[in-house]
């Protein structure tokens, strides 16, 4: 079964159902994965150009690595006739999948917060949304800008 839910990210969901009434066993026996997603912005082709505002340092307190951040190259849009003058054309979807494996569970059965469960997600492997949006500026898809719009710092 599909169903949405609207809150800030997948780990997010779970405390959004208890608080709903749904018991925590019936949670961490009946949800299997969980997606949370945005849309971000794409920089316009017709006028992308490199972003000499945005610096590593920029990128490293966005949630990169450093040396991840030095192999960057930022971009925006310029504004020309294709965008209305907006550096952007389109949207990309950005996207956090959590998928409920049993150490989750265990945190859901022990009634952990969105907080500890998004850090144990991540341990386990979860991509979060402001890493997925990180990555599509790493591909020179969207600004950081779209970054801090659509997503939140990892805690």
């Amino acid at each position: 079964m599909l169903s949405t839910l609207h809150t800030n990210d997948a780990p997010s969901t779970v405390n959004r159902l208890l608080n709903m009434g749904i018991e925590p066993f019936l949670v961490a026996s009946s949800v299997n994965c969980i997606l949370a997603q945005r849309l971000a912005r794409k920089v316009c082709e017709d006028c992308k150009e490199r972003d000499p505002e945005v610096v590593a340092e920029a990128l490293v307190e966005a949630g990169l690595g450093a040396e991840e951040a030095r192999e960057v190259t930022p971009v925006k849009g310029r504004g020309c006739k294709t965008c209305s003058d907006t550096g952007y054309k389109g949207r990309v979807a950005v996207y956090e999948v959590m998928e409920l494996k049993e150490e989750l569970k265990e945190f859901v059965l022990n009634g952990a917060s969105a907080t500890e469960l998004k850090r144990e997600a991540m341990r386990l492997g979860m991509t979060t949304l402001r890493r997925s949006s990180l990555n599509k500026v790493k591909e020179g898809i969207t600004t950081l800008s779209e970054v801090f719009r659509v997503s939140a710092a990892d805690r």
